[in-house]
Formats: C-alpha cells, structure tokens, sequence
C-alpha cells in the first residue's frame, strides 16, 4: 500500500472506532446503521486486501480485549431493549436471558464470550421485529455480528457471520473510494447532531481528518 492509502485506511478505522464508542448516540437511527455496517465492511475488505500484499507497514485495529469490550457494550445496549421487550410481554424465561450488563458479557473467558454473543445475537434476530416499537432494528444487530467475526478472525477462528461479498475481489483504490462514498452519507446524516450533541458532532469531525505521515 501505498503511504497515502495507509494514512485514508487509518482515518476509516479511527472514525469507526469513534462511531463504535459513541454507538449509544446514534444506533436508534436505522439508516445510519445501514451505513455503518457498510463502511465496517469495506474496512474489513481494505485490510484482507493489505495483509494479502504483505505490507508489513500497515498495523490498523482494535486490542482483543478492547475489541470485546465494544462488543460487550453493544450487547448490552440490545439486551437492554429486548429486557423490556420481555417485561411488558411477561415472558420469564426471555427476560431471564436478557438480563445481562456489559460486566456480566466482559468477563467471560473468550470462548464463552463467543458463546454466549453467538446465542443472544441469535435470541435478538427472532425476536427483532417483534421489538421494532422499542427501538430495535436489523442494522444493530447486524452491527454487532461484524464486531464478532472481527473478534473471532483477530483469535484466528472462522468468521462465524461472514457473507460472500463483491467487496472481497475489489482493490484497494476501488475500495477507498467507495469508503469514502459510504462516508459521505454518513456526514450528511450526522448533521443532525451539529447542534443537537456538538460534542459528539464536533469529535467525529475531528476522527475525519485523515493524518499524514
């Protein structure tokens, strides 16, 4: 790669990153979800397109440990939603499996972690339109496989979530270019929070500037 299109890959990664830490902010917003899932895509694409160069330069991603903690986070925020969800249906043993913290996902060891993020997902999904009233829509729980299979492949297991996508054949300029499309949209749907959250706003600005080095 080149040092141009390692410097655009970083501000991609930097802005999800920052998009995944303020997730709260925005997730009940489902075409940003959309959005979202898709530019998580491409990142995942541009790096299997790096490490198939063998570019040693080009060192992008989470921790495990930091990369669990977002999917930790994420879940509970979903768990939260179908934890209603089961109290205002009275359904015990759903709300039973629902009642889970960020704590209770982040402190089992990794393969039961998998294990347990693997079923909720999959609780969430049946589930998912019967909760669109609570907020709940595909694109999250979508969100959160991405985040598992980047979990899964960073420990070197199988992608459990993966679908065969056009993405995989594309290079690397066709790739940042289509980033950077997706990103757009992003901008102009976030513009909504220029005066609602300008704090949220004004630091995903500043996760947009691409660094040179």
């Amino acid at each position: 790669m080149k040092q141009s299109q390692i410097n655009r890959l970083e501000m991609f990664q930097v802005t999800n990153d920052y998009l995944d830490t303020h997730n709260s902010v925005w997730n009940t917003i489902p075409v940003l979800g959309k959005y979202k899932n898709q530019f998580a895509s491409i990142i995942e694409a541009l790096k299997e397109a790096a490490g198939q160069q063998a570019d040693a330069r080009v060192f992008i991603g989470k921790s495990l440990q930091s990369l669990k903690k977002t999917i930790a986070e994420k879940m509970d925020i979903l768990d939260d939603t179908l934890e209603a969800y089961a109290e205002d249906t009275e359904d015990a043993e759903l709300l039973s499996k629902a009642q889970n913290s960020v704590t209770d996902y982040f402190k089992l060891p990794n393969e039961d972690f998998e294990t347990k993020t693997k079923q909720m997902i999959g609780l969430l999904e049946e589930k998912a339109t019967d909760m669109a009233d609570y907020g709940m829509n595909v694109e999250q729980v979508e969100d959160a496989k991405i985040d598992l299979d980047r979990f899964l492949a960073t420990r070197g297991k199988p992608r459990v979530y993966r679908v065969a996508s056009s993405m995989a054949t594309k290079e690397i300029d066709a790739l940042l270019k289509e980033g950077g499309i997706v990103l757009e949209r992003i901008d102009r749907v976030l513009k909504r929070f220029k005066r609602a959250n300008s704090s949220f706003y004004n630091g995903y600005l500043a996760s947009r500037k691409v660094i040179d080095n």
